[in-house]
């Protein structure tokens, strides 16, 4: 098999034998000219891939391609549109995300974005279900992010800026065989909030909630490139990302009267830190990716601190990681291909808290209620875990490919192993219309607040779930393609929280809850032909779970039965583009709350009374979202104008219900109050400028 360098020298050959024989018939004793062409092979994945340019000039995501995939088909927001995505009935806790290979602490801000820069990504893949042995500890989707290579070139420096952040981004060459680039960008949401004001609700009235530090997140990536020669490469990537608010919450404030315990002031803050080193070896009949990483990932929470009365509350988290992997992709021979993945990731994780116990799970429509005696702690575990994952490629036909794999994973803390199976085939009726099937088996530790000693229950075994696929995709003429797929999910030994008036209410949680999740995903899809591409896709879902402890089936709470998306982006002339994105569909499920009650522990305080858990849904969501691009130069310099408009006819889309608390003055008081989505219509101006 000829490399990529002999690909690019061979056409040159015939060229280089005339001019050669011409000189010799001149002067036998000149010397031969030659051509040489040189290659780095890492610029291969330097530039964005074009599915992942799509997303990026998606309307409504603000070019961000992550926050794009919730008009792919199978995804929803679960529970507002900045909320973390679901995946064919899955929690988001099901999912994981890796970047470049490595585990990544989170990629999506508290306020709406995620947490890379739109210039730096090269590839973003996600895998809806039946994915292979190469990703463990998930039994939702994975999400998997490729950071594209520094370029070899002059170092240039992008400057964006739009109402919501601000970014800076620097590339270029550092010798003649290395290369970087680095990002940065900070929220701009800061801006508007002032220190000290009380927000206002929808009546113009003052809410109770006081900023005493706005809503704010900041970013930053870097990648540091060296190509030891042409079969080896050395990166180094480190990533970092903050989300952070503080706010005084009064008498008036709803959050206050429903749960005294906040009344006063609030902080809120999360981040994560990380770096990894990864070696990339190259050869005719393998490809071997080492890579070792180091994640550090914090969590806190102080709340109901008031100067006069109490110091407060407060939970913290505090993880870090050391992960070392390898992945080995061997071709046997032409028809046979063999994967090898290994994967250790050393866990610590501190918890500390003095709180109230709040015993819940994705079951109960409203933590809030839900509260149990004061404790205080200081909780470390180590969560070790490993995975041997093996996979064998195997072109059966010229019309069937099979991968057949096995993953081998032991959790330290739980004490467990998992065989699980894995399983792809690929039947290809033509040259562009296959038939696809996958199956597998899944499993992940419980989150850590279900397990930790006093807070949660050590014994709770891992969730499993298996995941059934069945699709059909087709490529047509002029660029047009079609698919469906239809999938079935089981879900096993997920948490249920014991109520305090049962016999075992001391082990606070136990595995009593299975779940179920099935569906078909229809798209249509169409690459970029005469100046415009864009998709269309329609999904049809079922999501339940079922508390086995009592024999309940329920619809699960980011149940959305029908999806549809439509995204068009057209080029309008050299300078001009846009496009729109039209997203509609069912509500999600919700309780009802039927009556009022009295708080047992607070005298003229109140509470809902819940009706059938998920048992009722809001009306319709739909929304439209418009995004314009203009090439513009400032002061000489390549500028970009971006316009945006989202939510643009100003639909009211109502997340969730409760109780309109400053009407509630007695038990007889019912009286319902409906929250909107994340925002109303809201513009965007952002400008770009490189140099």
């Amino acid at each position: 098999m000829l490399s990529l360098a002999h690909k690019l020298t061979f056409p040159l050959s015939p060229i280089m034998l005339c001019f050669a024989l011409g000189a010799q018939a001149q002067d036998k004793s000149n010397k031969m000219e030659h051509i040489e062409v040189h290659y780095k092979r890492s610029s291969i994945t330097s530039t964005i891939t074009e599915d992942t340019e799509k997303l990026i000039e998606m309307p409504g995501a603000m070019g961000d391609p992550l926050r794009a995939v919730f008009a792919l088909p199978g995804v929803v927001a679960a529970g507002g549109s900045m909320s973390e995505p679901a995946v064919r009935g899955s929690s988001p806790s099901d999912n994981i995300f890796e970047v470049d290979f490595m585990p990544a602490g989170y990629i999506f801000h508290d306020f709406g974005s995620s947490i890379f820069n739109r210039h730096i990504i090269q590839d973003f893949q996600l895998y809806s279900a039946g994915y292979g042995a190469a990703y463990s500890n998930a039994t939702g989707a994975v999400f998997d992010v490729t950071l594209r290579n520094p370029k070899y070139q002059p170092i240039n420096t992008t400057l964006d800026f739009t109402m919501f952040n601000a970014g800076m981004f620097i590339e270029g060459q550092a010798t003649d065989n290395t290369a970087f680039y680095f990002s940065a960008r900070k929220s701009t949401l800061p801006l508007f909030f002032s220190e000290g004001e009380e927000l206002e609700d929808d009546d113009g009235e003052k809410n109770g909630v006081i900023i005493n530090d706005a809503p704010d997140d900041h970013d930053y990536q870097g990648k540091w490139l060296w190509d030891i020669n042409n079969n080896n490469t050395l990166t180094f990537n480190f990533t970092g990302a903050e989300d952070s608010a503080a706010a005084g919450f009064n008498e008036r404030a709803e959050l206050a009267q429903k749960t005294p315990e906040f009344q006063g002031d609030a902080t809120y803050i999360r981040e994560f830190n990380s770096q990894s080193l990864l070696w990339d070896h190259y050869n005719k009949d393998y490809h071997l990716k080492v890579g070792v990483g180091v994640l550090d990932h914090s969590g806190r929470l102080e709340y109901g601190k008031q100067a006069s009365l109490s110091t407060g509350y407060f939970e913290q988290e505090k993880e870090q990681q050391y992960s070392y992997k390898a992945q080995l992709n061997y071709r046997i021979s032409p028809l046979h291909r063999l994967i090898t993945d290994f994967a250790y990731f050393d866990n610590e994780t501190t918890y500390t808290y003095d709180t109230f116990q709040y015993l819940c799970t994705e079951l109960d429509p409203d933590c809030d209620i839900k509260k149990g005696e004061r404790i205080s702690g200081k909780q470390h575990i180590g969560i070790d875990s490993g995975f041997i994952g093996l996979t064998h490629v195997w072109q059966v036909t010229n019309k069937l490919q099979s991968e057949l794999g096995v993953q081998l994973q032991h959790n330290d803390y739980t004490d467990e192993d998992f065989i699980s199976p894995r399983l792809a085939l690929n039947y290809y009726l033509s040259g562009s219309s296959t038939i696809i099937a996958k199956f597998g088996q899944y499993n992940r530790m419980q989150d850590v607040d279900y397990i930790i000693p006093q807070v949660g229950n050590p014994k709770l075994k891992s969730q499993t779930s298996e995941h059934f696929t069945l699709g059909f995709e087709q490529q047509l003429e002029h660029e047009w393609s079609w698919s469906v797929e239809g999938y079935y999910k089981t879900m096993d030994d997920l948490p249920l929280a014991i109520d305090a008036s049962a016999p075992d209410a001391h082990l606070l949680y136990t595995n009593q809850v299975e779940g179920r999740a099935y569906g078909v995903d229809l798209l249509v899809s169409k690459n970029k032909t005469d100046n415009w591409y864009g998709w269309v896709s329609l999904s049809y879902a079922k999501s339940e779970r079922t508390d086995t402890r009592q024999n309940i089936t329920r619809d699960y709470f980011a149940d959305t039965p029908l999806v549809f998306n439509a995204v068009l982006h057209y080029e309008i002339n050299e300078l001009w583009e846009g496009g729109f994105n039209f997203t509609a569909r069912s509500g999600q499920a919700y309780t009802p709350i039927v009556g009022v009650r009295e708080n047992p522990e607070h005298a003229n305080r109140f509470l809902p009374v819940y009706g059938d858990a998920f048992s009722k849904r809001h009306d319709l969501y739909h929304r439209l979202d418009i995004r314009f691009e203009r090439k513009t130069q400032l002061f000489g310099l390549d500028g970009k104008l971006i316009l945006e408009l989202m939510n643009a006819y100003g639909q009211d889309n109502i997340s969730y219900i409760d109780l309109d608390y400053k009407k509630v003055n007695s038990v007889d008081d019912l009286y319902i109050k409906e929250e909107q989505d994340d925002f109303e219509m809201r513009p965007s101006i952002g400008f770009s400028v490189t140099f």
